[in-house]
């Protein structure tokens, strides 16, 4: 099942290099390319995150319906 979130927060998220964690499934890491991939998380440890634009492009989430 695919994450929904509002186009707004990806945008916020891509504008201030906030990264996707594909293991929390949310925005976790500041300072984070929109292209990055195998970042670390700050909340699982985990070297999950990538940027706000590679998780799109990868279909990690999608934009909920308003």
């Amino acid at each position: 099942m695919t994450t929904k979130i509002r186009e707004a927060d990806y945008m916020d998220a891509n504008d201030s290099y906030t990264g996707w964690c594909t293991f929390c499934k949310e925005f976790t890491r500041s300072c984070t390319e929109p292209d990055a991939e195998g970042y670390d998380c700050p909340v699982c440890q985990r070297r999950d995150v990538v940027g706000a634009e590679q998780a799109l492009i990868m279909g990690l989430f999608e934009f909920e319906e308003e």
